[in-house]
């Protein structure tokens, strides 16, 4: 939940979290039930501006599914590719270089000029690319969003707003998908580990969220860059020494 609103990967660090802690599996299934809790986050937390898509911001609604279609043809396409990615730390380690990189960028590129109204099909699509991005482990999906926003120009509450918009439908497709493959938490452990991931996820995605947007506005973002080139580079350096 600490990780999944702040751009640093919350599937990433899931992954380096199961390798740390000797777990095998399931890995891709418990990742999607506590983005579930974060689902419930964002519902909490933007609850107006989701009233708003049925009243006052209509015209945002087609531009949210043209946000969600790359995500979903490439998951489709690449299934496997995608799935056996969340057995390898080392991919994670590569692609927080890649997640610090476009944090650092976006901040160089943010204008702050564009409010949510002004959003167009060319932003939905870009920035949808980068959520696609974001289904490996350790590209972090608000990071490529939000800083994808912000490199077209939006202001930063905008490109927040938006930016979890689209991570609703994102997420709630994902439970959709993986629906039926919940049962396979049980033979693991039961329910309950699953259950407390779940709650633990949703009240902490909560908290996180709000440090979010704190963060956003106070154009903070470089200090995740570092983070996440110091982590991606400690993974890469411990899987050469075999560590």
């Amino acid at each position: 939940g600490v990780t999944e609103f702040l751009p640093v990967s919350s599937s990433g660090h899931l992954v380096l979290a199961r390798e740390w802690m000797g777990i095998t599996e399931p890995a891709v299934e418990f990742a999607v039930l506590v983005h579930a809790g974060s689902l419930v986050a964002i519902l909490a937390f933007f609850w107006k501006d989701i009233l708003s898509l049925f009243t006052t911001r209509r015209r945002l609604i087609p531009w949210l599914i043209v946000g969600s279609i790359p995500a979903a043809v490439v998951y489709a396409l690449l299934k496997d590719a995608v799935e056996a990615s969340f057995e390898r730390p080392l991919v994670v380690g590569f692609c927080l270089l890649v997640t610090g990189g476009v944090l650092l960028v976006s901040e160089r590129l943010a204008t702050d000029r564009r409010p949510l109204a002004g959003v167009g099909w060319l932003d939905a699509l870009l920035i949808g690319l980068a959520q696609a991005a974001a289904l490996l482990p350790g590209i972090s999906r608000s990071g490529m969003t939000i800083g994808s926003g912000l490199a077209r120009g939006l202001e930063r509450r905008a490109a927040v707003t938006f930016a979890f918009l689209l991570g609703a439908v994102a997420i709630g497709g994902a439970m959709v998908l993986k629906a039926r493959d919940f049962g396979s938490l049980a033979a693991v452990g039961g329910y309950g580990p699953a259950v407390a991931g779940f709650v633990a996820s949703a009240a902490v995605s909560l908290l996180s969220l709000v440090l979010l947007t704190y963060i956003v506005r106070r154009k903070c973002l470089g200090y995740f860059a570092i983070y996440c080139f110091l982590v991606g580079g400690g993974v890469i350096l411990a899987k050469l020494i075999g560590v």
